[in-house]
C-alpha cells in the first residue's frame, strides 16, 4: 500500500514535469523564432550598409543558435507529448490549485529576493539617494536566502555570505579590475 502511494506521487511528480517540459518547449520555439527573424533582419541590415556576404554578417551566428533551439524545442515538445503532458494544468482552477500544493510560494519569495536585490538595493534605493555597496547588498541577499530556506546554522550563514560577498568584491575589483556598483 505505501509502495503503491510512492509511485502514484513519482508518478505525479513526472507527468507534472513533463507539462512543464511541454509549456517550456512552447516558449523555446516561440522565443527561437523571434531570435531567427531578429537575427536575420540584422544580416539584411549589413548587407545594405556594408555590402557583406550573408554568412558573414553578425546576425548569421544568432540564425544559427535560432535553428539549434528550434530543433531543441520540438525535440522537447514531442517527447513532452508522446508522455502525455497537455496544457490543461494552465486553466485558472487547476493553476491556482497547483499554485496551493506545489512550490509556488518558495518561487514566490526567490524572486521577490531577487526583486530587492536588483532593483530595491542595487546601487542606490530608488527615489533616495541613498547609496548601498555591492558587497552590503550581496551579503544582505544570500543572508535572506538562507535564512529563509534554513540552509545551515545562522552562524554558518552569516560566515557564507561575508566571505561570499567580499570575496566576489575583491576579484572582480582588484584582479579582474571591473568595478561593481
Amino acid at each position: 500500500m505505501e509502495n503503491q502511494a510512492k509511485e502514484t506521487d513519482t508518478s505525479k511528480q513526472f507527468c507534472e514535469a513533463r507539462e512543464r517540459d511541454l509549456l517550456f518547449g512552447i516558449l523555446l520555439l516561440v522565443g527561437s523564432i523571434a531570435v531567427g527573424i531578429y537575427g536575420h533582419i540584422i544580416s539584411m541590415q549589413a548587407i545594405a550598409i556594408m555590402d557583406a556576404r550573408y554568412f558573414t554578417a553578425p546576425g548569421f551566428s544568432l540564425l544559427l543558435i535560432a535553428i539549434g533551439l528550434f530543433a531543441m524545442a520540438i525535440y522537447l515538445i514531442n517527447n513532452a507529448v508522446k508522455e502525455g503532458a497537455n496544457l490543461k494544468w494552465l486553466l485558472p482552477k487547476r493553476l491556482l490549485a497547483r499554485f496551493k500544493e506545489g512550490h509556488a510560494f518558495q518561487t514566490f519569495i526567490v524572486f521577490f529576493y531577487l526583486f530587492l536585490y536588483m532593483v530595491v538595493l542595487w546601487d542606490t534605493i530608488p527615489f533616495t539617494k541613498i547609496r548601498i555597496p555591492f558587497w552590503l547588498n550581496t551579503m544582505i541577499f544570500m543572508n535572506l536566502i538562507m535564512f529563509t530556506f534554513k540552509v545551515t546554522r545562522p552562524r554558518n550563514i552569516i560566515i557564507i555570505s561575508i566571505v561570499t560577498s567580499f570575496s566576489v568584491h575583491f576579484v572582480f575589483n582588484n584582479l579582474i579590475g571591473v568595478q561593481l556598483p
